[in-house]
């Protein structure tokens, strides 16, 4: 396994670390017929721990992801690993922001309550969960948290975000060490001005939807009428690369690994084969530059296709 700094943290982070959605929720990506839905708690502590046995030391959850929070917790029990959760952002009952001692009290309820699931005295990383440009610029969650971070319970801010105006903003905000974003060989977006821009100020890049809900594997194969249009850009994006379906999510994990800005790629798993299958990839390292001069091509502009918050299905 190879290690890179998380920008300014000065965390020693694995290059392939696992996003636990998959863990803690049943319903996440596209379905299949017969496909079960998240593991059983004795499976999925095994894959944790397998994982750090074989070199990850990054695992990325959530409290809105069920009970990844608590199952990551048991499975760390001992372990030398590091944690990235979030906190969501307070809206009240008119699903407007909060502001003032109530926001206060939400982020400070919701760092304690992760400090307990995951049976810790600090988290490595909190984030922003889907921090949008307003919240950034207004600082007042981010002040919370770096309060929180003074009084020993935190040791790194950071922020989730879907669009390249929010990642510019958290990386030109100055707190925030860590931004995870989208990115993939159909959402190269990021790639162009928030890379060399986190790079610049030391911001950590993570990156995530490597296989994009799995439209990046052979589950593109069911997706539903509404998305033909995605089917069909897996399709020749597939026959662009000339590999079967059973290869692509090989290539797209190596595609990531191939931005030199990026610090880590969080996988999503719910197997240890799909762990496996993950490791024996990221061995092989980033694409061949024959290969990777054809991707930009291949990339998707509209956002109605490559974020999965456009999509007309769960």
């Amino acid at each position: 396994m190879d290690y890179q700094t998380l920008g300014r943290t000065g965390l020693q982070v694995s290059a392939v670390s696992v996003g636990t959605v998959s863990l803690g929720v049943d319903r996440y990506g596209i379905e299949v017929p017969g496909e079960f839905g998240r593991p059983g708690e004795k499976n999925a502590i095994n894959l944790i721990r397998q994982a750090i046995d074989q070199g990850v030391n990054l695992f990325d959850t959530a409290p809105a992801y069920g009970v990844s929070e608590r199952l990551l917790g048991q499975a760390l029990a001992g372990c030398q690993a590091y944690v990235a959760t979030k906190v969501a952002i307070p809206r009240d009952s008119r699903n407007h922001l909060e502001t003032g001692p109530a926001l206060k009290r939400a982020v400070t309820e919701s760092v304690d309550t992760s400090l307990r699931n995951l049976r810790r005295e600090v988290l490595d990383i909190v984030q922003i969960h889907n921090a949008t440009v307003e919240v950034i610029s207004r600082g007042e969650m981010a002040q919370v948290l770096m309060e929180a971070r003074d009084q020993g319970k935190i040791r790194a801010l950071g922020a989730t975000v879907y669009t390249e105006s929010e990642a510019l903003a958290a990386v030109q905000a100055g707190c925030f060490e860590v931004v995870q974003v989208p990115y993939n060989l159909l959402d190269q977006g990021m790639a162009a001005r928030v890379f060399p821009a986190a790079a610049q100020q030391g911001v950590g890049i993570m990156v995530r939807s490597v296989f994009l809900k799995g439209v990046l594997s052979a589950k593109a194969q069911w997706l539903p009428p509404e998305l033909a249009r995605l089917r069909q850009a897996a399709e020749s994006l597939r026959d662009a690369l000339e590999v079967p379906w059973e290869t692509l999510p090989e290539m797209a994990l190596r595609f990531c690994l191939s931005s030199p800005e990026v610090a880590t790629v969080l996988v999503g798993l719910r197997t240890v084969k799909e762990l496996q299958s993950a490791l024996q990839a990221a061995a092989q390292g980033p694409l061949p530059e024959t290969t990777r001069a054809r991707t930009p091509g291949l990339a998707l502009t509209d956002p109605y296709l490559v974020n999965p918050c456009y999509w007309p299905v769960p």
